[in-house]
């Protein structure tokens, strides 16, 4: 009697034990790798490493036991990150709970659904705005109407999920105002909070307009022909939403909009005044959101209830923020952390400032892949980075901007994407397909970037 062979299927790991597994092999790094160190110096205020000053220094191996005593260390070397990322996430949960965005979406599609070349910029401009302000993962509540919307355009379901995830990634590749991916990075490297958004903001206009045009050209095609489709005659896409009373734009949610925009401006205002992302900063997103649902009639236990649900929400983010932050821990108790930077600058020590930066956007993009949470890939990659940067004299603002740009364009591919691959699940739409789909807008996004970050470099992006 033959037995029937039972296949295993291959799951990709959770982003906790990939963080887990880099540590351990961090903490076996410090038995092989030789140790190092570069003296500090003060650089306008912030302390640097001096590029000629590197030596050899006897091996100071990090055992095993100090290796788990440093992943709880982590989360206190990053209170003020994570205790921002909870704040302004349970913020934004609040927000989202008055319904204010889907019913100001609601409306300027119902208003312009039959101007294609003025809908599709508008509404991929609103998701834009809230990848800005750092709304990653819950951009998975709007895709059930923007595939509505999707639909109503006379598109498909790349429509609709596009306008939403594409959209956020806009902003986030940008990241002009993002808690969990600019103000992060940002803290590690001791640069103002928030600083150099005039770039950031540029970058994401121009991610958001080629996007437009890319989504336009696509949507004319399948209004043309339907067999033009990427998705024509696959089965198990959905095919049709159900038409849902989107949330109405009442005096009381114009109220509410202005509410919230007025705490957008106060925060703007804040952020490049060097109010603190640890506290002034939560605050006022705390503040708004307060506002908004007094406003919209929420009672105070609704709040109550919205604002913990949205600090649940982040958790799992910060305990990888506190165990990424371990992996330096063990990398620099260890003595290795500078021999890395030391052998990493060798590869561009002999190039241009152009050429080191643009080695660091692509292995972003590439480590992105594997690490694709935003503030735990900037706790793993950003010390590491921020050192070259030091060495290869290219500016700790520019530093930032290639983890930006990595960590966002590959996140609409890699299957450890959480939110791409719920985006894509409940269209029906295969990953296979959505890469077809979507690896034109990849190349176009990459060359963006890259154009950035030589921009960066050329006017000395700074502070710093």
């Amino acid at each position: 009697m033959s037995k029937e062979k039972k296949t295993r299927k291959f799951t990709v790991p959770h982003q906790l034990i990939i963080i887990l597994a880099i540590a351990f092999l961090a903490m076996t790094a410090t038995y092989l790798i030789p140790a190092g160190m570069y003296e500090s110096i003060e650089v306008n205020g912030r302390t640097a490493i001096d590029a000629n000053s590197f030596s050899y220094m006897e091996q100071t191996p990090v055992s095993p036991w100090e290796a788990l005593l440093a992943l709880p260390q982590g989360f206190s070397q990053q209170v003020d990150i994570i205790v921002m990322v909870l704040m302004i996430a349970a913020s934004m949960e609040v927000i989202n709970a008055t319904q204010v965005f889907d019913a100001t979406i609601g409306k300027l599609a119902a208003k312009y659904k039959n101007n294609l070349y003025l809908i599709i910029p508008i509404l991929l401009g609103c998701f834009s705005i809230l990848g800005a302000m750092g709304i990653n993962t819950p951009i998975i509540a709007f895709v059930p109407l923007a595939l509505l919307l999707g639909y109503n355009l006379g598109g498909d379901a790349m429509i609709g999920v596009s306008l939403a995830l594409l959209g956020m990634t806009c902003g986030l590749a940008g990241g002009a105002f993002c808690s969990s991916s600019t103000a992060v990075a940002q803290g590690l490297v001791e640069l103002p909070q928030f600083s150099g958004w005039q770039l950031r903001v540029a970058a994401t206009v121009v991610f958001w307009a080629f996007t437009s045009v890319f989504l336009i050209r696509y949507t004319r095609r399948v209004q043309a022909d339907p067999k033009a489709s990427i998705l024509y005659g696959v089965s198990g896409v959905i095919r049709q939403v159900e038409e849902k009373k989107t949330a109405e734009l009442t005096p009381r949610k114009i109220c509410t909009l202005a509410a919230f925009l007025i705490g957008f401006v106060v925060v703007v205002y804040g952020a490049t005044h060097g109010w603190s992302t640890s506290d002034q900063i939560p605050v006022v997103f705390m503040l708004t959101a307060t506002a908004c649902g007094l406003i919209s009639g929420m009672s105070a236990n609704d709040m109550a209830r919205h604002f913990i649900s949205g600090a649940k929400s982040v958790i799992g983010v910060c305990v990888i923020i506190g165990f990424a932050t371990g992996i330096n821990i063990i990398l620099t108790n260890g003595n290795i952390l500078h021999t890395i930077v030391h052998a990493l600058s060798s590869l561009f020590v002999n190039s241009s400032s152009y050429v080191s930066a643009l080695g660091m956007y692509i292995c972003n993009l590439l480590i992105n892949f594997v690490i694709c949470s935003s503030s735990g890939q900037a706790t793993t990659v950003i010390p590491i980075f921020s050192g070259m940067g030091d060495v290869l004299q290219v500016t700790q603002q520019s530093i930032v901007q290639t983890f930006n740009f990595g960590d966002a364009i590959t996140n609409v591919i890699t299957p450890l994407s959480g939110t791409l691959m719920a985006s894509i699940g409940f269209a029906g739409i295969s990953l296979d397909r959505w890469v077809k789909f979507v690896w034109k807008w990849i190349l176009m996004s990459v060359l963006a970037g890259g154009v950035f970050v030589v921009i960066g470099v050329a006017i000395g992006y700074g502070p710093f």
